[in-house]
């Protein structure tokens, strides 16, 4: 079994896994194949095909295991900017259309 978060990309050979506890948020990317993701403590488990993503938590183990093909799978951070920005836009739309984040105060 190989450390998960040692890298940034990782190619799965069929039923090879992928585990480890992450400091940080993650977003796990599937870029081929297909991957079994399970979280300690949680009882469901995500089946993850290409073009799919899940938010990895941290503070948690994590299992990854790939289907019995190959699969290709990348793990990357959310950017702070990102986050800010994604929180200004939902700001913007419950508050409605004369809203101005930069000139508002809460």
């Amino acid at each position: 079994m190989q450390t998960l978060f040692e890298q940034q990309s990782h190619n799965l050979s069929g039923g090879s896994t992928l585990s480890g506890i992450t400091d940080n948020e993650l977003i796990l990317r599937v870029v081929s194949g297909r991957v079994w993701v399970t979280f300690e403590g949680q009882p469901e488990d995500h089946w993850l095909h290409a073009g799919r993503s899940l938010t990895l938590l941290p503070g948690r183990m994590v299992v990854v295991e790939s289907d019995p093909g190959n699969s290709r799978i990348t793990l990357a951070g959310q950017s702070q900017r990102a986050t800010t920005n994604l929180l200004r836009a939902l700001l913007a739309r419950l508050r409605g259309p004369g809203f101005h984040p930069a000139t508002s105060v809460s």
